[in-house]
């Protein structure tokens, strides 16, 4: 289909565009008000260490990016590979010098004399840092950026990862660790809040509630993708594209099969004689707890098959995503994280396989 039989289609149903283009959309953010509100919060209080973890497609870059809109932060998306590249940042963001700067011909900035030179230049203004993709730094840079922001007058860092930072990082830099005062943990959405997220994409391309999906479309949409917002996306992206080459104006569970296949596929059963070695594994081990985080599991789980404890994570929340999806685990908030515990239907079962 060419470019004007798809606007064709857009405009049959009032849409502009596909609103599902996997992109990073801030003002279409949905669920995690309460977490937003605390960030906000310390970021005015002027905090020093905030921490940001959750599992990937869970929302963290989306969360930082609204961020950088209500503020004027330094955002990096990767954390810097050696100190070194910290200064190089700064120095081409907030210590961009100036004609009076150049015809003084101040001290080279360095790596030791940074925080001086950002003190004198904001005197005690806030001023805030978002690192992004923490998990992937090492730990010297960490604990350099520890000391500078330690020594800037009312700065503020927002490090954001996978859960498995903890484990990784903070365990091993207990200066670091003891020093943040908020730590939130964003995790998949709840079913209102994909509703929300489905609504609030197609509403900015100039559509109507959730047209063209069905209300039972969007159940199996939440059901297979647990809620993470990046698969809500990219599985809503997926049915558009196949109503476009069916020319329909409206998805409904016909997209995913028949509704008896439907039903089938999360009979318990079924479902138990399917499971792979690595999937019985995992629910083995989920259904003798009473709520269990991804990155408990990571810590019970034989890593041996991953190449690191990141990767293990990442395939463990895929594997817990397509077990909610079947209906063998379920997810429950308890405070400000999610425990997965073995959904009541299956668990007599589940405990005997």
């Amino acid at each position: 289909m060419n470019k004007r039989e798809l606007g064709g289609w857009y405009s049959k149903i009032g849409w502009k565009t596909n609103p599902f283009i996997l992109d990073i959309q801030p003002h279409l953010i949905a669920g995690c008000r309460e977490e937003i509100r605390e960030l906000v919060k310390n970021i005015n209080e002027s905090q020093k260490y905030i921490l940001i973890t959750g599992p990937t497609g869970a929302g963290k870059t989306t969360v930082l990016k609204l961020i950088s809109e209500m503020f004027s932060p330094v955002y990096l998306p990767k954390p810097p590979t050696q100190p070194e590249e910290f200064v190089g940042i700064i120095k081409g963001t907030i210590l961009k010098p100036g004609v009076f700067d150049r015809l003084l011909k101040r001290e080279q900035i360095t790596i030791y004399n940074l925080a001086d030179e950002i003190n004198r230049k904001y005197n005690g203004k806030p001023v805030l840092f978002l690192v992004d993709e923490a998990h992937e730094t090492n730990i010297a840079v960490l604990e350099w950026l520890r000391t500078i922001i330690d020594q800037i007058d009312g700065a503020t860092v927002v490090i954001a990862g996978l859960p498995v930072f903890r484990e990784t990082h903070l365990s091993r830099l207990e200066t670091l660790k003891q020093r943040i005062t908020l730590d939130l943990e964003l995790n998949a959405l709840g079913k209102d809040e994909t509703i929300e997220l489905i609504r609030k994409r197609i509403e900015s391309v100039g559509g109507r509630n959730l047209e063209p999906f069905s209300y039972d479309t969007i159940n199996e949409i939440y059901r297979r993708t647990g809620g993470f917002p990046r698969e809500v996306i990219k599985m809503c992206n997926h049915l558009v594209h196949q109503a476009i080459e069916r020319n329909s104006q409206a998805i409904d569970l016909s997209y995913f099969g028949k509704k008896e296949e439907i039903d089938a596929a999360i009979d318990a059963r079924e479902v138990i004689s399917s499971l792979t070695e690595k999937q019985r594994e995992l629910v083995g081990i989920v259904s003798k707890t009473d709520g269990i985080t991804p990155t408990e599991l990571v810590r019970r789980m034989d890593l041996s098959d991953y190449k690191s404890g990141v990767h293990a994570l990442r395939a463990i929340n895929n594997i817990l995503r397509r077990l909610e999806g079947l209906g063998v685990v379920s997810r429950e908030k308890r405070g400000r994280s999610y425990k997965y515990i073995i959904s009541p239907k299956v668990r007599s079962m589940m405990v005997d396989a």
